[in-house]
Protein backbone atom coordinates (compact mmCIF):
# COMPACT_ATOMS: atom_id res chain seq x y z
CA UNK A 1 0.00 0.00 0.00
CA UNK A 2 2.63 2.54 0.88
CA UNK A 3 4.21 1.93 -2.21
CA UNK A 4 1.70 2.31 -4.25
CA UNK A 5 1.08 5.87 -2.69
CA UNK A 6 5.03 6.74 -2.93
CA UNK A 7 4.50 5.76 -7.19
CA UNK A 8 1.39 8.32 -6.82
CA UNK A 9 3.18 10.77 -5.32
CA UNK A 10 6.58 10.60 -7.85
CA UNK A 11 4.19 10.21 -10.60
CA UNK A 12 2.52 13.84 -9.62
CA UNK A 13 6.20 15.30 -8.37
CA UNK A 14 7.90 14.30 -12.02
CA UNK A 15 4.68 16.20 -13.67
CA UNK A 16 5.36 19.08 -11.66
CA UNK A 17 8.82 19.19 -12.42
CA UNK A 18 7.99 18.96 -15.90
CA UNK A 19 5.61 21.57 -15.95
CA UNK A 20 7.91 23.89 -14.03
CA UNK A 21 10.11 23.73 -17.09
CA UNK A 22 7.95 24.73 -19.17
CA UNK A 23 6.76 28.04 -17.28
CA UNK A 24 10.07 28.31 -15.78
CA UNK A 25 10.67 31.71 -17.40
CA UNK A 26 7.19 32.68 -16.44
CA UNK A 27 8.00 31.76 -12.77
CA UNK A 28 11.42 33.85 -12.42
CA UNK A 29 10.00 36.98 -14.13
CA UNK A 30 7.27 36.87 -11.07
CA UNK A 31 9.70 36.07 -8.36
CA UNK A 32 12.59 39.07 -10.13
CA UNK A 33 10.00 41.63 -9.68
CA UNK A 34 8.55 40.43 -6.43
CA UNK A 35 12.40 40.64 -5.28
CA UNK A 36 12.78 44.48 -6.82
CA UNK A 37 9.36 45.60 -5.51
CA UNK A 38 10.22 44.32 -1.79
CA UNK A 39 13.23 46.15 -2.29
CA UNK A 40 11.51 49.31 -3.42
CA UNK A 41 8.64 48.83 -0.38
CA UNK A 42 12.32 48.73 2.02
CA UNK A 43 13.35 51.99 0.78
CA UNK A 44 10.20 54.00 0.71
CA UNK A 45 8.97 52.41 3.53
CA UNK A 46 11.94 52.40 5.77
CA UNK A 47 11.70 48.98 6.43
CA UNK A 48 14.39 46.40 6.89
CA UNK A 49 14.64 43.73 3.94
CA UNK A 50 13.46 40.79 6.53
CA UNK A 51 10.41 42.95 7.24
CA UNK A 52 9.84 44.01 4.05
CA UNK A 53 10.09 40.24 2.54
CA UNK A 54 7.66 39.23 5.37
CA UNK A 55 5.25 42.09 4.31
CA UNK A 56 5.47 41.24 1.02
CA UNK A 57 4.83 37.52 1.73
CA UNK A 58 2.19 38.19 3.71
CA UNK A 59 0.52 40.33 0.99
CA UNK A 60 1.24 38.51 -1.77
CA UNK A 61 -0.56 35.56 -0.41
CA UNK A 62 -3.67 37.93 0.73
CA UNK A 63 -3.43 37.10 4.59
CA UNK A 64 -2.66 40.62 5.50
CA UNK A 65 -2.18 40.41 9.11
CA UNK A 66 -1.87 44.12 9.54
CA UNK A 67 0.87 44.06 11.74
CA UNK A 68 3.08 46.50 9.20
CA UNK A 69 1.23 48.88 6.92
CA UNK A 70 2.11 51.34 4.00
CA UNK A 71 2.16 54.52 5.33
CA UNK A 72 3.22 56.63 2.64
CA UNK A 73 1.35 56.94 -1.18
CA UNK A 74 4.53 55.67 -3.06
CA UNK A 75 4.41 52.37 -0.45
CA UNK A 76 0.53 51.69 -1.03
CA UNK A 77 1.34 51.31 -4.95
CA UNK A 78 4.22 48.91 -4.07
CA UNK A 79 1.67 46.87 -1.92
CA UNK A 80 -1.58 47.43 -4.32
CA UNK A 81 2.00 45.98 -7.22
CA UNK A 82 2.68 43.10 -4.66
CA UNK A 83 -0.69 41.76 -3.98
CA UNK A 84 -1.50 41.60 -7.46
CA UNK A 85 1.64 40.10 -8.44
CA UNK A 86 0.59 37.45 -5.21
CA UNK A 87 -2.73 36.78 -7.33
CA UNK A 88 -1.34 36.21 -10.28
CA UNK A 89 1.97 33.89 -8.92
CA UNK A 90 -1.22 32.13 -6.52
CA UNK A 91 -2.97 31.08 -9.56
CA UNK A 92 -0.33 29.96 -11.39
CA UNK A 93 0.93 27.41 -8.42
CA UNK A 94 -3.00 26.37 -7.85
CA UNK A 95 -3.11 25.49 -11.53
CA UNK A 96 -0.25 23.60 -11.78
CA UNK A 97 -0.61 21.48 -9.20
CA UNK A 98 -4.27 20.76 -10.42
CA UNK A 99 -2.83 20.09 -13.55
CA UNK A 100 -0.34 17.46 -11.83
CA UNK A 101 -2.99 15.79 -10.01
CA UNK A 102 -4.49 15.07 -13.04
CA UNK A 103 -2.22 13.60 -14.40
CA UNK A 104 -1.09 11.62 -11.14
CA UNK A 105 -4.70 10.51 -11.28
CA UNK A 106 -4.56 9.17 -14.95
CA UNK A 107 -1.73 7.58 -14.74
CA UNK A 108 -2.79 5.66 -11.46
CA UNK A 109 -6.13 4.56 -13.61
CA UNK A 110 -4.12 3.79 -16.67
CA UNK A 111 -1.44 1.40 -14.29
CA UNK A 112 -4.90 -0.22 -13.21
CA UNK A 113 -6.81 -0.67 -16.02
CA UNK A 114 -9.28 1.63 -14.82
CA UNK A 115 -11.78 3.48 -17.75
CA UNK A 116 -11.20 7.19 -17.67
CA UNK A 117 -13.90 9.15 -15.79
CA UNK A 118 -17.03 9.80 -17.19
CA UNK A 119 -16.92 13.58 -17.55
CA UNK A 120 -13.63 12.49 -19.64
CA UNK A 121 -15.38 10.73 -22.35
CA UNK A 122 -18.14 13.28 -22.32
CA UNK A 123 -15.88 16.25 -23.21
CA UNK A 124 -13.69 14.21 -25.55
CA UNK A 125 -13.70 16.08 -29.05
CA UNK A 126 -13.25 13.16 -31.30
Amino acid sequence: RVSVMFLDFRSFMREVVALLAVIKEIVVLLLCALVVLTMILAAVEDLSFRDAIYFAAITGLTIGFGDITPSTPMGRLVVILIGLLGIVFTGIVVALVNRALAYAAAEKRRRLGQPPPVSRILSRDD
